[in-house]
């Protein structure tokens, strides 16, 4: 598919957008971009450790404080209601405060509230530390991609994408941690147990990561001085700031560039008293595009939570060979290798929209492709090709995500980017607390049903991909 040959171009930018990408050009990409590729980099990392290391430390949990099957999932409910409120909170700040105190105050939130999680004496205090938890790192996906893309030159966009490798890194990294500290510090699966010397990994492991969060933070506070973006600053005509900030990043990148003040387009007061940005996303330049948008956030955590949630369950119980039901070992070895498999999606994805299938073609394909890869593994009773194709939705779903995650805040402009992106990753949060109660009902129905409601989410996401107005790919 030849994107540009099927979809328009991105919606008119205007003027003072369009001056300040050329800009950006001159600027160029140096040293200045590549630490902050790093630093928000981080955040999309904190994102997905934490998730991660919440699901892995819920049997620990459970055996600590007592809790039933029925309760016992309102930890992640908790950590992802939090994660929701987040997304919308810090997005809708980010557009009329500044990117800047997002980016700093996400991961402080994140660092204290999982330290204080790691020192709960009961239940529901922690479940209102993991909720302020979320409430933090919620905010890291839509800011900071956001932040980053609005000091990026438009040449080097598809770095947004490719910055995603980060969020699968997070889960890696969560893995390793959990495997070198739960198996040691919790529980024995029979026999007696102390909860209070010999079940305290999942303290350790929230006290670690809560230090490794705290550890980003500084990083992002002493690496590298960061200023407000320079389309924020325009967005509210603070055209003096513009052309420092301009000027600075120039000197860190080590490029001799020289802005002066009417480089900058002037800007009446019309356009900085601007409507409000639910009318802005409401009107019939942004409708199709949001409703599309917050449709493919939506159905696309809906079909990949409903498959990666109950995994493990998956290859207990479906089809194996000889119906031998596999050890835990096995089950979680297979699921190793299915989260390593997701690693390379990043990188593929930021080549991929670089070539004729573009941002929509390479969503499309991936969307498609995690479907077929889904019902293959439903219908395929090999335990090697349930792991190969499991393997490959892994990489499918990673790829489809990573451009999604580029997407989004390209094809908006700025004065309505942080509130879109923050209100996507807000849905996709709701679609993940729903999803698991979703297929706990589909399972009591049947063992493969799930699978099959999850490649027809894939499909619907593919639809909402083709149907979009607007490709953000850069033509030369």
């Amino acid at each position: 598919m030849d994107s540009s040959t099927v979809f328009t171009s991105v919606p008119q930018q205007d003027n003072s957008e369009q001056r300040l990408n050329e800009l950006l050009s001159r600027v160029g990409y140096g040293s200045f971009q590549k630490r902050l590729l790093i630093l928000c980099g981080l955040g999309w990392l904190a994102d997905n450790m934490w998730l991660q290391t919440i699901a892995m430390i819920l049997p620990r949990i459970q055996d600590h404080y007592r809790i039933s099957d029925q309760w016992i999932g309102s930890v992640s409910s908790s950590l992802f209601i939090g994660m929701t409120l987040g997304a919308f909170f810090w997005g809708f700040y980010s557009d009329r405060h500044g990117r800047k105190t997002p980016y700093i105050f996400t991961l402080l939130v994140a660092a204290i509230f999982g330290t204080l999680a790691s020192l709960t004496t009961n239940f529901i205090s922690l479940c209102i530390c993991l909720l302020f938890l979320g409430f933090g790192i919620g905010g890291n996906i839509p800011n900071d991609g956001t932040l980053y893309l609005e000091f990026l030159p438009e040449e080097y966009h598809y770095l947004l994408t490719f910055m995603s490798v980060f969020f699968s890194l997070g889960a890696v990294l969560a893995s390793l941690l959990g495997y070198m500290i739960l198996p040691s510090w919790s529980c024995p699966i029979e026999g007696e147990c102390d909860i209070h010397t010999q079940n305290n990994g999942w303290r350790i492991l929230l006290l670690l990561t809560s230090t490794i969060t705290f550890s980003m933070l500084l990083l992002r506070l002493l690496w590298l001085k960061l200023p407000e973006t320079p389309k924020f600053l325009m967005s509210q005509d603070r055209t003096h700031e513009t052309v420092i900030v301009l000027q600075d990043i120039a000197i860190m990148n080590c490029h001799s560039v020289h802005i002066h003040k009417d480089d900058l387009p002037s800007m009446d007061t019309e356009s900085v008293q601007s409507p409000s940005i639910r009318s802005m996303l409401l009107s019939v330049k942004w409708r199709k595009t949001v409703v599309l948008v917050w449709g493919i956030w939506t159905f696309t955590s809906m079909g990949y939570t409903m498959f990666n949630v109950f995994l493990p369950k998956y290859l207990q119980v479906i089809g194996l060979e000889d119906n031998v039901v596999q050890s835990t070992e096995q089950v979680y070895w297979d699921y190793m290798i299915y989260s390593l498999s997701g690693v390379p999606g990043s990188i593929v994805a930021a080549y991929m929209i670089e070539t004729r299938l573009g941002r929509i073609g390479t969503m499309a394909l991936s969307a498609f492709g995690s479907s077929l890869s889904i019902f293959l593994f439903s219908l395929i009773h090999s335990r090697l090709m349930m792991v190969i194709s499991s393997s490959f939705l892994s990489l499918l779903a990673t790829l489809l995500y990573a451009v999604i995650y580029g997407y989004t805040p390209e094809v908006f402009t700025t004065e309505v980017r942080g509130t879109a992106v923050g209100a996507s990753s807000g849905l996709g949060r709701i679609a993940g607390i729903i999803s698991p109660l979703l297929t706990g009902v589909l399972l009591t129905v049947n063992s493969s049903l799930p699978l099959y409601v999850s490649g027809v989410a894939f499909c619907i996401v593919g639809t909402c991909i083709l149907s979009l107005p607007y490709e953000t790919h850069r033509k030369v």
